[in-house]
């Protein structure tokens, strides 16, 4: 006969293959989130990151600086310029899939990740003054007062003569251009700003897309194209091309 312990043992033991299954399941979804989360704090880096180095190709070419070299690593482009120092210029971030569920007796796969979505962001000169603003997803990035953002800095004014021999007074420095910072809200959405940081803009375009698109031309926020033989690097965006010159070997 069995003892009491044994039919007790023999009880539970239901109950207690249901309640690790139940544990190891959300464990699997913890994981899951926590790789999702990952992906998307590295994606905002890699967006910032490529929005400084867009404004120091945009300044750059304000200054008529060059490009001595242009090499590739596993994150994307190192482009070197003659003053302006190096950048790098990432690749695009393919949407990652969510891990698979571990193998269990009830046998589920995990889900599949969503793939990642960036905002259109880019830079378009105006013929009018020559000048580089920024845009967001069409249309031009403005801040409060309305007034364009301007990704190239501003030349300060030259002073005005003094009267009777006086030298006159030296102009004041030029602004430098503003460069736009993104991040990810609480509500999976794309916020942008353009005062470092103090205030957000909702750019309504979510974080993720439905499962099973690709959002790796999404995700490229500067093209790289270069030009040997030409002479020159050639930067895509969603808004145009524009280039650069490449200093001869």
């Amino acid at each position: 006969m069995k003892t009491i312990k044994q039919l007790l043992l023999a009880a539970m033991m239901p109950l207690m293959a249901l309640t690790f299954n139940a544990c190891t399941d959300y464990q699997d979804e913890l994981d899951a989130l926590d790789y999702r989360v990952t992906v998307l704090e590295n994606l905002v880096n890699k967006v910032n990151s490529d929005l400084e180095a867009m404004q120091v190709i945009v300044n750059a070419m304000a200054e008529g600086d060059y490009i001595t070299n242009v090499t590739q690593n596993s994150e994307g482009y190192i482009i070197t310029f003659n003053k302006s120092g190096a950048i790098v210029i990432h690749d695009g971030v393919d949407g990652q899939n969510g891990k698979d569920g571990k193998d269990g007796k009830d046998g589920k796969d995990g889900k599949d990740g969503k793939d990642a979505q960036v905002p259109s962001i880019t830079i378009e000169q105006d013929p009018t003054d020559g000048n580089w603003y920024w845009k967001l997803n069409g249309e031009w990035l403005t801040d409060h007062s309305g007034n364009r953002i301007q990704a190239n800095g501003k030349d300060g004014k030259d002073g005005k003569d003094g009267q009777d021999g006086q030298d006159g007074k030296d102009g004041k420095d030029g602004k430098d251009g503003i460069t736009p910072q993104v991040r990810i809200n609480a509500d999976g959405i794309w916020e942008i700003s353009t005062d470092g940081g103090n205030t957000w803009v909702s750019t309504g375009t979510p974080a993720t897309g439905k499962d099973g698109e690709n959002g790796a031309d999404a995700n490229v926020i500067i093209q790289v194209i270069t030009h040997w033989n030409e002479g020159y690097v050639e930067f895509i965006t969603s808004s145009g091309s524009f280039r650069v010159p490449l200093a001869s070997s």
